[in-house]
């Protein structure tokens, strides 16, 4: 018997970024922790678990004012990439990150702005890992990156 699985449309993904990306410029840990997964977890290494993601982001929160991103355009939804767990790690594809499922999507999204009045708010690229979670697309894994290419 073989399950088949409907494919998640870039729009669901471009969805999740948005919304990601809006949970920033507000503010709100209650947002983002919204997003992810039961068991998500920071990208390079998701055993450290969504206590531990959650607690980087109430202390950068804390440190920085993500506010003054409000209505400024962060990312451009045309240079979003993804790649399904069975795509990665061919030629012109990324490696898979640690501990990825075969039912998840990596998604790569370069963020234009990372600075504002000298200040670092974000790394070059956002990185995330979703899967489906109770019918929704759900952050499994969240990373940031600097200055790096496709994994």
């Amino acid at each position: 018997m073989v399950t088949l699985r409907e494919p998640v449309s870039r729009l669901a993904i471009v969805r999740v970024v948005r919304s990601v990306i809006e949970a920033w410029q507000s503010e709100s840990l209650e947002a983002l922790g919204a997003l992810l997964a039961a068991d998500a977890g920071p990208i390079e290494g998701r055993g450290h678990g969504r206590g531990s993601l959650t607690e980087s982001w109430r202390q950068r929160l804390h440190a920085h004012e993500y506010a003054r991103l409000a209505g400024v355009q962060l990312i451009r939804e045309e240079r979003i990439e993804y790649w399904s767990a069975d795509e990665l790690g061919g030629s012109s594809a990324p490696a898979s990150p640690p501990d990825m499922r075969p039912d998840e999507i990596l998604v790569r999204v370069p963020i234009d702005r990372t600075r504002v009045a000298g200040e670092r708010l974000f790394g070059d690229v956002l990185l995330l890992v979703l899967r489906r979670e109770n019918g929704e697309l759900r952050i499994a894994a969240y990373g940031e990156v600097e200055d790096a290419p496709p994994l």
